[in-house]
């Protein structure tokens, strides 16, 4: 399913896994690794078994960022794993799994006379330089794994419990810094651990990090079997490997470091923006006074910090460029570090901070502006984010402009979700967007790159016919823009909890009511993808009416006790049946208050509305394509 590709993750500081891939290596490489190299460096291709035991102890030191990683990067690196042993099963040849080079520093009494592996005798303590978001989100799976079989009443594994705490005290093999060590051993380590979510207490950014990672392992673990968990158990510790390269020297650490990085990114880039722009201010107070405004910017946005310097850049129409090199030309054509960040950063920093917000207040139409920016904020990628600050910049005394042109931008992003367009191309048309702003053009005019096209137009209808088999995603999102269009106003609901339901299921037995309901297999999968079909529920109730009858699942969604029941929903409840000329019937109704929405036309009918439209394949979830359930979540 997967190809056995070996992930060597470089940038491994940054918040998101690198692009490179590179072959696995041999794997007589592997089983018989070259002699290492001897000191000042010693590198060798080691197990995770052997890094993850005795008498290796793993440190992150004090200068070491604190965990950076999402669910994103944790769950394609499971997802890469698994691929890698489903391929060696596959082929019968086991299969292995390069996770790439760790860097670390022998503190110890040893430390100039690294031989190689086995390493023997007194616990030996390494302070990670270049590993450390692989070597935690791997400490999170295997205490996953170990909650997980002592769920289904497996004894405990000693090599897993190795892996994750010694003999030495109960202290962990690997060893946060002090900010994440208490919370990492709470919630992450202690067994049983992964079954209990923390309290309401509010978490720092890397703890709620921590907690994301461990919870997307959980829900991807869960739909492996037992024995599919215990082979991915022997796999992590035999079958895949890293390179282990170990120094005395910081210096020497140091400059491996910039090396294995050098196509990444080893420091975040607001870390080096500062040393250059700041470093780069003269006059001793004016630095004083820009470094002032800096922190209160990095205070201000917290996390978002670094996004700020990616969304200047593409607000002065250089997406093409690295984030860094732009903001380097730009701060020059301000006329150096100072006016840049008195002129240009601080007022982006003000507006993106509202942005993210959702805040506007003082004008009659600030209500609108709030509801535009919470809606557009719901979308996962913040490509729109640059052209709402420029246009804010270029025109922020007009509130009425502003929330004209907010309507028109999420109309646009939304539209071109629908549409299926990747990010580049959603990049480039918000290119289009920013360029027309800086230019002062009417962006009210015919052909305005803030319109959607006619042929864009046509392909929504077309793709709307399917969505949910499109993109999941994309299809929640417009049906929670649909509820609140309904209801006549934002109805809150908690989008997290809930999930997409077909009310004709996807699949159903040769007797069940569905079959005599939709006897034509044409119809009865045109009706299962349509619009008209969806309803969204909480998980439980998904999970409870799956493949029922009519009534039954109407009794799920309107009785269940505690339950939100969502205005999207009601037009189900008075229903006797639910045919053809049902689903048919809602369609039609959910495209007109579509067009209410976003202007965006009258069907042009199911036969010929794809007409123009590119072909796209439907994707389906990793691992679910061999058996597709009959109702689906999100």
């Amino acid at each position: 399913m997967f190809g056995c590709m070996a992930e060597t993750i470089h940038a491994l500081n940054c918040s998101a896994l690198c692009n490179e891939h590179e072959t696995v290596p041999p794997r007589e490489t592997i089983d018989r690794p070259p002699s290492p190299l001897q000191p000042p460096l010693g590198a060798q291709a080691i197990k995770l078994g052997q890094l993850f035991a005795a008498p290796v102890l793993i440190e992150a030191p004090s200068y070491q960022r604190s965990f950076a990683w999402g669910a994103e990067e944790g769950g394609r690196l499971l997802e890469d794993i698994v691929g890698a042993l489903e391929a060696g099963l596959e082929s019968g040849e086991g299969g292995d799994y390069f996770l790439g080079t760790m860097l670390l520093i022998d503190r110890g009494a040893l430390a100039q006379s690294f031989d190689g592996w086995p390493l023997e005798g007194e616990p030996r303590t390494f302070e990670v330089v270049d590993g450390l978001q692989r070597l935690t989100t791997l400490t999170i799976l295997f205490c996953v794994l170990r909650d997980l079989a002592a769920e289904d009443g497996e004894a405990p594994s000693d090599r897993l419990r190795e892996a994750i705490e010694t003999e030495v005290n109960g202290r962990p093999r690997l060893k946060l810094s002090d900010g994440d060590a208490s919370f990492f051993a709470k919630h992450v380590s202690a067994p049983g651990a992964s079954q209990v979510m923390p309290g309401s207490d509010q978490l720092t950014p890397s703890a709620a990090r921590i907690l994301e990672v461990r919870e997307r392992l959980v829900s991807d673990l869960l739909d492996l079997e037992a024995e599919q968990r215990r082979r991915l158990r022997e796999f992590l510790l035999e079958r895949c490997y890293v390179v282990f390269a170990v120094t005395a020297s910081i210096d020497r650490a140091h400059r491996m470091f910039m090396v294995l990085n050098a196509t990444g990114k080893p420091l975040a880039r607001n870390d080096i923006l500062k040393a250059e722009l700041l470093g780069g201010v003269p006059d001793q107070a004016a630095r004083a006074s820009a470094t002032a405004a800096w922190d209160r910017m990095e205070k201000s946005l917290g996390d978002d910090f670094e996004s700020l310097f990616s969304h200047v850049r593409s607000m002065h129409g250089r997406p093409d460029r690295q984030v860094i090199a732009g903001i380097r030309t730009i701060a020059a054509e301000a006329g150096g570090a100072q006016p840049f960040i008195e002129r240009e950063l601080q007022p982006a920093a003000a507006i993106f901070d509202d942005i993210r917000r959702a805040r506007h207040a003082g004008s009659s139409h600030s209500a609108a502006i709030q509801r535009s920016l919470s809606y557009l904020s719901w979308l996962p990628a913040a490509d729109w984010v640059p052209s709402a600050m420029l246009w804010h910049l270029k025109h922020g005394k007009d509130a009425p402009g502003f929330a004209w042109f907010l309507g028109a931008l999420d109309r646009l992003a939304y539209g071109l979700r629908i549409v299926g367009l990747g990010a580049n191309r959603r990049t480039s048309r918000f290119g289009a967007v920013i360029w027309a702003i800086r230019k002062g053009q009417d962006l009210k005019a015919a052909g305005s790159p803030l319109a959607l096209t006619s042929a864009e137009l046509r392909n929504m209808h077309f793709n709307l016919r399917d969505l949910h088999a499109r993109s999941a995603q994309t299809c929640k999102l417009v049906l929670l823009r649909l509820n609140d269009q309904i209801m006549g106003r934002p109805q809150g609901l908690d989008s997290e909890s809930l999930t997409v339901e077909h009310v004709l299921p996807r699949k159903h037995g040769s007797s069940s009511q569905w079959r005599s309901w939709f006897p034509e297999p044409d119809e009865r999968s045109a009706c299962i993808e349509s619009l008209g079909n969806l309803v969204l529920v909480t998980k439980a109730q998904n999970d409870k009416a799956s493949n029922l009858d009519f009534a039954k699942k109407r009794d799920i969604y309107f009785a269940t006790l505690g339950a939100p029941i969502p205005a999207l929903n009601e037009a189900v409840r008075p229903q006797r049946e639910w045919k053809a000329q049902q689903i048919k019937a809602r369609e039609a109704e959910l495209l007109r208050h579509l067009d209410a929405l976003w202007s965006i036309g009258a069907s042009s009918g199911r036969k010929d509305a794809g007409e123009g439209a590119e072909a796209r394949p439907v994707r389906r979830g990793w691992r679910r394509a061999a058996a597709q359930p009959s109702h689906a979540k999100v």
